[in-house]
């Protein structure tokens, strides 16, 4: 599987340097802001944080990865018992640790309680207390947890499973893999124009889940691992 595996750096490229792109127009501009005004009205609020497709996602949008990366455990400890899951040790142990590391770890694990970002909802600008921050000007511990959006890089890190997708089925390749970076989008949108974050916490939480996505790929499965 590894051996057939071979990464072409476009997907990774195109998102990543969009990404940033957008994320430099959010830094040069008040995007941030006029976005999140978008879905805000003083006398109602956030007038369409109850539409059910941004209620489904965020209650349930979250189990796509996680039964991903939870079914990849299974076969991943299962490999060292069923000789025949043996191919499928190394992809599988990527799902897990895009998971992890990405959502888990750098999203939710550091930066989210530490960089210290309010959300829109908590902003003076739309009817909070807290002054509004900019993505580069952390505040610190126990001033928000805007930076970056857990349900987006949750949604993002559906990238890991598209990619494992042989290049063989190169239409059908590229459509996952654009449809799992749609997703991703589309959980930031939900939690948008609910007032959780800011557009440029979206991107941001694309660009790390996507980088950790392509580093481990090359690390593990760009080419054969003796033994493997």
């Amino acid at each position: 599987m590894a051996e057939r595996l071979v990464l072409r750096p476009w997907w990774f490229w195109c998102t990543v340097l969009g990404f940033f792109a957008l994320i430099g127009l959010c830094a040069a501009t008040d995007i941030d802001l006029a976005l999140s005004a978008w879905f805000y009205t003083p006398d109602v609020g956030w007038r369409y944080a109850d539409v059910w497709l941004w209620r489904w996602l965020f209650e349930y949008g979250l189990r796509p990865a996680i039964v991903m990366a939870s079914g990849a455990l299974v076969v991943l400890i299962g490999s060292w018992l069923h000789r025949a899951w043996q191919p499928y040790r190394r992809a599988c142990l990527v799902l897990v640790l895009v998971v992890a590391l990405g959502p888990g770890l750098v999203v939710n694990g550091i930066l989210k309680p530490y960089w210290g970002r309010p959300r829109p909802r908590h902003v003076a600008a739309f009817g909070g207390m807290q002054m509004y921050h900019p993505w580069w000007r952390p505040s610190g511990p126990g001033s928000g947890k805007s930076f970056p959006s857990g349900h987006a890089a949750m949604g993002f890190a559906m990238v890991a499973g598209a990619v494992l997708i042989p290049r063989r089925y190169g239409p059908w390749r590229h459509a996952m893999i654009g449809a799992a970076l749609g997703y991703g989008l589309l959980m930031g949108c939900g939690r948008i124009v609910q007032g959780g974050h800011f557009v440029s916490d979206v991107l941001w939480s694309g660009v790390i889940v996507v980088l950790i996505t392509y580093l481990l790929w090359r690390t593990l499965l760009a080419r054969p691992l003796p033994g493997g």
